[in-house]
């Protein structure tokens, strides 16, 4: 169950199937691989996205979060 003002981790099977443009499970598995895009088959061999992952690759996800880098020039120094 899932909050309203939170969306749910996941896509939902007529959400993936609006991306892929395909009902059947197999088609959708072809067309995320075609495309590059990374998702599971979940035990029902139906493949599942992260919702975040989905807006990402659309282009309409948040920034990117900075992550941390390491400061290597720091250890040539010492």
């Amino acid at each position: 169950m899932t909050s309203p003002s939170r969306p749910p981790l996941l896509l939902s099977p007529d959400e993936l199937m609006a991306v892929t443009g395909y009902q059947i499970s197999v088609h959708q598995i072809r067309w995320l691989q075609k495309k590059g895009w990374r998702f599971e088959v979940n035990g029902n061999r139906r493949p599942i996205v992260a919702r975040k992952y989905a807006e990402k690759m659309l282009g309409c996800g948040g920034a990117e979060e900075q992550s941390y880098k390491p400061d290597f020039g720091a250890l040539r120094k010492a």
